[in-house]
């Protein structure tokens, strides 16, 4: 091992970890406008629903748009829900691969910016070097499991979904 390697790799994952930050922040604007502003399929209602309303069975008002793209889709007059909207848009084939490609940028970029923050914090409290080394694998060994768990929800959200009938 240089005598530098130690640093070099402390100064690589310091510039990732400001670029991951500068992604996330484009990739949770264009989230943000997908999800809430998309005006063909809004996944999100302008309204707000209390905990009683859902509680009660109240569903969030879908612009018209929104419903009648999930209505064609569906072929009939039924209830749109916020799960039948994001089923909606996960069976475009185009439109889901693109999609559940940026989820998963979004998820890696935002595990290695956490848990390389994280990793920062617990080196700086923890002053024994075995305790860093414990804390750091278990921190990384979380990461990579919700990495596992979350490309898979990613990958397979929409396989098999049947829309409803009236």
């Amino acid at each position: 091992m240089s005598r530098y390697g130690k640093s070099r790799s402390k100064a690589r994952n310091w510039f990732l970890h400001r670029i991951t930050g500068t992604f996330l922040v484009f990739l949770l604007i264009t989230h943000f406008w997908v999800q809430h502003y998309d005006s063909e399929l809004a996944s999100v209602a302008h309204q707000v629903v209390t905990t009683e309303q859902a509680e009660a069975g109240v569903m969030p008002d879908y612009p018209e748009a929104a419903q009648e793209a999930v209505r064609s889709r569906i072929g009939a007059e039924v209830e749109v829900t916020p799960y039948d909207v994001v089923m909606q848009r996960l069976a475009d084939p185009v439109y889901a691969v693109l999609w559940k490609a940026f989820n998963i940028f979004f998820l890696v970029f935002a595990l290695h910016h956490g848990f390389y923050g994280l990793n920062n914090v617990m080196s700086d409290y923890i002053r024994n070097d075995t305790g860093k080394l414990i804390a750091k694998t278990l921190s990384w060994t979380l990461a990579f499991i919700l990495l596992v768990v979350g490309t898979y929800s990613v990958i397979t959200a929409g396989w098999g979904y049947v829309p409803p009938t009236p």
